[in-house]
């Protein structure tokens, strides 16, 4: 029986669709000169406590911060630290696997590397009674006589220069002028998988700062939430990264801390609290702490990173929220707390005598805004962003016709509608003497494009599209409450 297969007649082509993915808006990292990280990958992420200690000191200052994200029940699946450096940095090879059965067959073992320009030939090495990474390091070092450093790093062997800054160099390992050559089995070559780095001249704060995020964007993560290591607090570098933070605009929320009680000092100007707050400082908020090892910040932002903005009724406002952080100590506690509250500074209090100790109030630095409706805009404008900039890139043109201004009006429309499903947009009831009962309902998302007829011919040169002016109703939050009690007899 002679067949023509249906694909004769019928075309199948099954392709994933191009465009720009969604960005990561959940990512927060700590920002801190008390790592042990090596420059050349000095962004860190762990999605596990037991994985993040392995990026710090047990009781260190980033032990704690990441204590209080990793204690927490609602937090993003995962922190980052970055890496300030106050001092410049050796040029360094880092192994891949050291082959340590191997090595312990081999008592002439020999390679060469060239340090800061001079090749070093490596001989004479007896790995015989080694057993781990360790005893590996022990007889480099026996043997360097000066010329490297040997060291464990995270169950790897490190070799780095003695010398560091720019001017500091190092290479892959290559084999000795005699003996058994050791290069690959010390995993120092690039044919093993070897990463090598020159040194490092380390920059100003803000440098360095700068440096992070270069690496972050090098390796594909998007850090919108920003935290500072404790050992900042009350110090000039935090009026600093506040100022840098502040730049970012909506691409950035953070939070930072005062220990120092004129945060609650009705005359100081000078406290990272004021400072925030006379700037009108938008993506930052404030808090007091009394205690200098605790992260109120961390576990704060973490709240607020980890809603889920694509399911209904998700948001959240910042204020009666338990973050999982002790409850401040206050000398005269309606009178400061009035204090921190005009400034716009947050912090952690009982409520009366419930036992429940929450944040008090939620509100970033600037009168403009709370925290939650921040990180919300903030969102929006991101899904808003991509969603447009799909419309260019899946569409072969996208003309000045009605059909082409709608494609722009539906992308839109769907993130409005999605941001209105999880509560950060509301429909606004609004009296109008016009209307029967008095009221008239605001949509939550108010969507205006410019007519198509009032493109001018310089639009249409330029290729500018068409003006769309969206404009939504923030759901708002209820914070306080007004009981008002008639007795009848």
């Amino acid at each position: 029986m002679s067949q023509l297969p249906i694909s004769y007649d019928i075309q199948f082509s099954l392709s994933k669709a191009s465009g720009a993915a969604a960005r990561d808006m959940t990512l927060l990292s700590l920002f801190s000169n008390k790592t042990n990280f090596l420059h050349g990958e000095r962004v860190k992420l762990a999605s596990t406590w037991d994985a993040f200690q392995k990026l710090c000191t047990a009781g260190d200052s980033i032990y704690w911060a990441g204590n209080a994200f990793f204690s927490k029940t609602n937090k993003p699946t995962r922190m980052a630290v970055s890496a300030i450096f106050d001092a410049d940095q050796a040029a360094y090879a880092l192994s891949a696997s050291v082959k340590l059965a191997e090595l312990k067959a081999v008592s002439d073992g020999a390679f060469k590397i060239t340090v800061d320009g001079s090749e070093k030939d490596i001989t004479g090495l007896d790995f015989q009674s080694t057993t781990n990474i360790e005893d590996v390091v022990g007889v480099l070092n026996g043997a360097a006589g000066g010329a490297f450093v040997a060291s464990e790093y995270n169950g790897q062997l490190l070799i780095k220069s003695a010398t560091q800054g720019e001017s500091s160099k190092i290479t892959y390992a290559t084999a000795g002028s005699d003996g058994t050559d050791v290069s690959a089995m010390l995993g120092l070559t690039q044919d093993t998988g070897a990463t090598i780095a020159d040194g490092y001249k380390h920059g100003t704060f803000l440098e360095e700062i700068n440096e992070c995020m270069k690496y972050a964007s090098k390796i594909g993560v998007n850090i919108f939430g920003f935290a500072l290591d404790s050992g900042y607090r009350d110090k000039q570098e935090q009026k600093d990264f506040a100022d840098w933070v502040n730049a970012r605009s909506y691409r950035a929320v953070c939070s930072l801390v005062s220990n120092n009680p004129t945060a609650y000092s009705a005359v100081d100007k000078d406290n990272i609290v004021a400072y925030c707050n006379s700037k009108g400082i938008e993506n930052t908020s404030t808090f007091y702490d009394d205690n200098a090892q605790v992260y109120p910040d961390v576990a704060y932002l973490a709240e607020f990173l980890s809603v889920n903005y694509s399911l209904d009724d998700q948001v959240i406002d910042g204020k009666f929220k338990d973050i999982g952080i002790e409850a401040v100590n206050l000398p005269d506690v309606e009178a400061n707390w009035t204090v921190l509250e005009n400034k716009r500074c947050n912090t952690i209090l009982y409520v009366g005598d419930t036992g429940f100790k929450v944040v008090r109030n939620g509100d970033q630095s600037s009168i403009k805004w709370r925290t939650d409706s921040w990180v919300n805009i903030c969102n929006f404008i991101s899904e808003l962003e991509i969603e447009t900039l799909n419309v260019f890139l899946r569409n072969k043109k996208v003309s000045y016709t009605p059909k082409g201004q709608n494609l722009l009006i539906s992308a839109v429309s769907k993130i409005g509608t999605k941001y209105t499903k999880n509560g950060s947009f509301a429909d606004r009831e609004e009296q109008d003497v016009n209307s029967e009962n008095g009221l008239s309902l605001v949509p939550a998302v108010q969507i205006i494009p410019q007519e198509i007829y009032e493109t001018t011919s310089a639009q249409r040169k330029a290729g500018i599209g068409t003006p769309i002016q969206v404009i939504v109703n923030d759901s708002g939050s209820m914070r306080t409450i007004a009981l008002n009690i008639t007795v009848v007899e």
